[in-house]
């Protein structure tokens, strides 16, 4: 029995290397604590010596609209007329605008005559542009700067005449059209050229006839438009209602032929 109770004993008494190890523990951490108590802690004088040389943030102005009272009291004073000079600027006198001159008649109607012209180009009646071009250069001499885009734009329409006198014609449609364009820029001779190619290519071709008719008579061959609005009117009767109502035939309105085709026929 007492046997077991030393070995009772011995199991009860504490291992000596756990001793060792956490008497090793305790010793550094008690190192360490010296060590931190040894070190002198920073003092607060440093601290307030940053603080010092530390320039203070500015304040964010504010420059939206209507918070800015420098750039408010500008802005009215603007509005008003004057403008208060800023701070180190000197003072600059306001003087006033110098009047428009006032534009005169002539030169008025020089930019009509010119924007007739413009308009007749862009409707490809290129022969007429040219002549109104040229009438308001003989009628406004004293404009130079109208006058200068007057003769470019008698130059364009000229190019535009010769391309067009260039152009293969293959078809009576392309005489015709081209004869139509003619007719319209007031170059009847011209245009009864065209209109004569077409009647070769379609000698039935009412409208080509008709044209026919329609350009004699612009230029006074009376017997000749009569004889073409006949031929017009066997192959379509209705062209009679046309011709009845078209201006071409002012010059052989009161002609008793041209009565005898226009009116309509007995029933």
């Amino acid at each position: 029995m007492a046997g077991k109770a030393n070995k009772k004993k011995k199991k009860s008494k504490p291992h000596p290397t756990v001793r060792l190890k956490t008497a090793g523990r305790k010793t550094v951490k008690a190192d360490k604590s010296r060590q931190s108590k040894g070190k002198p802690k920073p003092t607060t004088k440093a601290k307030s010596t940053r603080a010092a040389t530390r320039t203070p943030p500015r304040k964010a102005r504010d420059y939206k609209a209507g918070k800015n009272p420098a750039k408010a009291r500008r802005k009215k004073e603007s509005a008003a007329g004057k403008v208060a000079p800023r701070a180190g600027s000197k003072a600059i006198p306001l003087q006033a605008a110098p009047a428009p001159k006032p534009t005169s008649k002539q030169f008025a109607g020089a930019v009509h005559a010119y924007e007739m012209g413009i308009k007749l180009m862009y409707a490809e009646e290129y022969q007429r542009a040219i002549q109104r071009f040229n009438e308001l250069i003989a009628n406004y001499p004293d404009e130079q700067e109208i006058q200068a885009s007057a003769k470019a734009r008698i130059h364009a329409c000229e190019n535009k005449l010769h391309e067009r006198a260039r152009t293969v014609f293959r078809s009576a449609d392309d005489h015709y059209n081209i004869a139509v364009a003619l007719l319209n820029s007031g170059d009847f001779q011209e245009a009864a050229v065209h209109l004569q190619q077409a009647l070769k290519l379609a000698p039935k071709g009412d409208h080509i006839l008709y044209a026919l008719a329609a350009a004699n008579a612009l230029l006074g061959n009376k017997d000749q438009a009569v004889s073409y609005l006949r031929q017009s009117i066997h192959y379509r009767p209705e062209n009679r209602f046309q011709a009845a109502q078209d201006h071409d035939f002012q010059a052989v309105a009161d002609e008793p032929e041209f009565r005898e085709l226009i009116a309509p026929p007995e029933k």
